[in-house]
């Protein structure tokens, strides 16, 4: 027990998992054979009227196969970004935008684990709190992290955090093509 935290560090070692597909799948058997998908803000963003890459718009197209959830930071974070490039007039197109993600996708909370875990990827070197708050929690909650931010997932890979789990658009596209 570290800082007076009951999390076991042992949970965060590397799982033996032989196949993703193998993980998809065991995962997917809990919620009507759908895989549970935590998302990165980037795949917020279209649906409040925000460009994004096409690789994030060509994965929204598969969420149909599975159970996506978000986090209430994740539009915390995709607000951020509208103050900055939507003007007053359009945002009816974001509040259209957030009823829609809210009616569609399923709310997920932090728990306190995940907290504690990306306080501690924070200081070994990934500045981004969001980014390490959605990665604790999907690992927690033993769902997928949809992301495609490459250099987190470098960064998980260098400091030795499980990335099993973590999609990126064209393996997700690749995962949910086969399950079919």
């Amino acid at each position: 027990m570290r800082f007076g935290c009951p999390y076991v560090e042992k949970k965060w070692r590397k799982s033996p998992l032989k196949t993703l597909r193998r993980q998809a799948l065991k995962s997917s058997q809990s919620t009507s054979r759908k895989l549970n998908l935590l998302i990165d803000t980037s795949f917020l963003l279209p649906a409040m009227g925000i460009e994004v890459e096409n690789e994030v718009l060509e994965a929204i197209k598969y969420f149909h196969l599975a159970n996506v959830h978000f986090m209430e930071v994740s539009v915390l974070e995709a607000m951020w970004k509208v103050l900055k490039i939507i003007p007053r007039e359009k945002l009816n197109l974001v509040y259209r935008g957030l009823s829609a993600i809210k009616e569609t996708y399923t709310l997920v909370s932090a728990p306190p684990n995940a907290y504690i875990k990306a306080y501690e990827m924070f200081h070994r070197g990934h500045r981004d709190y969001v980014d390490n708050l959605l990665y604790a929690t999907a690992h927690e909650e033993k769902m997928f992290f949809l992301t495609n931010d490459q250099d987190f997932i470098d960064f998980l890979t260098s400091t030795g955090y499980p990335t099993e789990s973590v999609l990126t658009p064209s393996k997700l596209q690749k995962l949910l093509r086969q399950a079919t």
